[in-house]
Formats: C-alpha cells, sequence, structure tokens
C-alpha cells in the first residue's frame, strides 16, 4: 500500500508542477493578457479550451470579460488537471510494476 500511495504522489507531484512551471507562472505573471501566456494554456489545457468553448459563459471567460476568472481557471483548474491525471499515471504505473512483480 505504501509504494502505490508514494508513486502515486510522486506523480501527482511532477505533472502539478509541470504545469505550474509551463502554464500558471506565466498566466499570472501576465495578468492574463498576452499571447505568450495564451498559447501555452492553449496548447497545455486543450481540454480546458475545449469544454468553455461550448458554454456562452466559458467564451466570456476566454475571450476577456473577466482576467481574474481566467487567470483562476488556468492557474488553479488546469494545475487540478494535470494532478489528476497524474494520479492516473501513478496507479497506472503501480498497477503495471505490480503484474510484472506477480509473473
Amino acid at each position: 500500500m505504501r509504494s502505490n500511495l508514494s508513486l502515486t504522489i510522486v506523480a501527482t507531484t511532477i505533472f502539478a508542477l509541470f504545469h505550474i512551471l509551463v502554464v500558471a507562472i506565466p498566466v499570472l505573471s501576465s495578468g492574463g493578457s498576452g499571447e505568450t501566456q495564451a498559447f501555452a494554456a492553449a496548447i497545455f489545457d486543450l481540454p480546458l479550451f475545449w469544454l468553455l468553448g461550448l458554454f456562452p459563459a466559458g467564451r466570456a471567460v476566454l475571450y476577456g470579460s473577466s482576467p481574474l476568472a481566467y487567470i483562476l481557471v488556468f492557474s488553479v483548474g488546469g494545475t487540478l488537471m494535470y494532478a489528476a491525471l497524474g494520479a492516473l499515471v501513478g496507479r497506472g504505473m503501480h498497477s503495471m510494476i505490480r503484474a510484472f512483480r506477480a509473473a
């Protein structure tokens, strides 16, 4: 159980730190405006862009009605999305290691 938890925590941390470095810091430092942070957010947070584009309120967030909402969605929401993905990868790695050890 301990190796399962530690591998999941390590993968979650790595994925979340990657997102913080690549997207959250540029979004926060630019105040949610500018092309560079928008490209980083669009490339690395494509599922969030797609989801926001489906709804009128989401399109308002994307196209500048509220910079604070934009910053929160892509710095906090994106980091949580990457952390969840890291947890899934960590659990998958643990399952593969356990299967190879049993074989």
